[in-house]
């Protein structure tokens, strides 16, 4: 996809003019009244590494890519004016109250929006927001910064309803709605259907497919393509990989060459999501480009990232590069 030119902060500027839609918000159980389902296979047999794809409706053979560029830091993006009243923000009742609850959406409100919550993690004001606790939208986890608890595991998952499945095709229940939402905006913006797999991974499995990954193409390489246990988003239960059908399903690596990708990169921050690993990122994120690879962070985060033009998580709360283990 084409490079974002100037800083994240100029972009938004210039999107300013037209500010995005907001689209979704965290969603409930949503009734969904077409089951266009063409599988749901439980396991792990064949599954490929994360945070590459699993098993993809059509067979596809990855290569090895070479060794990414050395990592270069990133410098903190520039703060424009901030939402975040005066205060201490975690002492505010309508925070510590939307923590206890795990109402995010809530916390962001709180926080003045999407970019008082980013600014706040920025300037060191903010400790009750965890970017390790991938119980949150917020969560950020990287070759530097492993989850806590390295084993977590989400306390429910389900598959979207409506949406073509492949292996592993489960996220965190509350998130699901979404998946079946975007995948029938695309349909109907006439750019084919969004099918999901290889979204929850608990860490047992996480662990097999990073092992394979290395015993077959070596550490380094193995490492651009699996995550360690507990250093994958697919265990936090809010990242998935998708594939296109228009209508015939195409594989997961594939999917960057599709119309239905396309409209993803244009859309899918209205729903909540992002693309988590994109091509030229690799200094940054330790991992090869990953088209198929989204990840849930809401419609209130979603909607400053896109505005700003930003590319990793990392650079979105200015955190160091990680483009490597830490051991």
């Amino acid at each position: 996809m084409t490079s974002a030119t100037g800083s994240p902060e100029s972009r938004r500027a210039a999107r300013n003019a037209a500010p995005p839609h907001r689209g979704v918000r965290r969603l409930a159980a949503a009734s969904i009244g077409v089951a266009l389902a063409v599988a749901a296979v439980a396991g792990i047999g064949g599954a490929l590494a994360a945070p590459r794809a699993d098993l993809s409706p059509a067979a596809a053979t990855t290569s090895p890519a070479p060794p990414p560029p050395s990592a270069t830091a990133i410098p903190a993006p520039t703060l424009s004016e901030a939402p975040v009243a005066e205060g201490a923000f975690c002492d505010r009742p309508e925070v510590q109250a939307g923590i206890a609850a795990g109402d995010d959406p809530a916390v962001i409100a709180a926080a003045g929006g999407g970019e008082g919550l980013r600014q706040a993690v920025i300037r060191g004001i903010a400790p009750c927001i965890d970017l390790r606790d991938p119980s949150h939208v917020w969560f950020v986890v990287n070759k530097t910064m492993p989850m806590e608890p390295i084993d977590f595991a989400p306390s429910d998952w389900v598959a979207p309803g409506g949406v073509p499945l492949g292996n592993l095709a489960a996220v965190r229940t509350d998130i699901a709605p979404t998946v079946t939402a975007m995948s029938e905006a695309s349909i109907a913006a006439g750019t084919g259907q969004i099918g999901m797999q290889n979204g929850y991974r608990g860490y047992s499995v996480q662990q097999r497919i990073h092992n394979d990954r290395v015993a077959s193409l070596g550490k380094e390489a193995g490492e651009r393509l699996a995550a360690r246990p507990g250093y994958s988003e697919h265990q936090s239960g809010i990242a998935m990989d998708v594939f296109g059908c228009t209508p015939g399903c195409s594989s997961s690596e594939q999917f960057g060459t599709t119309t239905t990708y396309q409209w993803v990169v244009e859309h899918s921050w209205e729903f909540g999501w992002i693309i988590r690993y994109e091509d030229g990122q690799t200094p940054i994120t330790g991992y090869d480009p990953e088209a198929w690879h989204l990840r849930y962070i809401g419609p209130e985060l979603a909607a400053e990232y896109h505005a700003g033009g930003f590319r990793t998580l990392e650079e979105f709360f200015g955190l160091s590069a990680a483009p490597g283990y830490l051991d």
